[in-house]
């Protein structure tokens, strides 16, 4: 598995240029890629990007993420990319930072999302702003509690259909 850190020409390429987005990821995309969910926050994610690096916002342009955005997960074997996680932004006041992620139906079950987010929790506590990862999922959605049991994640609480989950840096 490789991680890859999606810019802001990346994250262009995967709104409008499938081509273009399969050479800046190093591989084919699989075709069940991006789903639904991350279809619909890819723009607003690119968007981000470009203000980020627009100078004629000056100071109220936002923080560039570098690393604290979308990161794309390429499975070396059949070097495609299968799936994404994702972070919020950087830590927040109390040292946060909220990890989402999805994987192609067709890869599930072979560990490689437990791979890429370990891969990437271990780099946000690399930050020692970091104080936690936290994550959420439905509460019907065992392959993710499973997955974020092996994290190493706690569940924290539970609200209506959702399940909230973390991850406190280990001292």
């Amino acid at each position: 598995m490789q991680l890859v850190p999606v810019g802001r020409e990346l994250a262009r390429a995967l709104l409008t240029d499938r081509k273009g987005a399969v050479t800046l990821a190093g591989g084919m995309i699989h075709r069940d890629f991006p789903d639904s969910d991350l279809a619909a926050k890819l723009p607003a994610f690119a968007q981000r990007l470009d203000d980020a690096a627009n100078p004629a916002l000056g100071r109220t342009a936002p923080r560039d993420p570098a690393g604290w955005g979308l990161w794309l997960f390429r499975y070396n074997v059949e070097r495609m990319v299968v799936g994404a996680a994702s972070f919020t932004g950087p830590p927040n006041a109390s040292g946060e930072v909220e990890l989402g992620y999805q994987i192609v139906p067709a890869h599930r079950r072979r560990g490689l999302t437990v791979e890429g987010c370990r891969a990437l929790i271990d780099w946000a506590f690399q930050d020692t702003a970091t104080s936690a990862v936290v994550a959420d999922c439905a509460a019907e959605n065992a392959a993710s509690i499973r997955t974020l049991e092996k994290l190493g994640f706690v569940h924290d609480r539970t609200t209506r259909e959702r399940l909230y989950w973390r991850r406190a840096r280990a001292f």
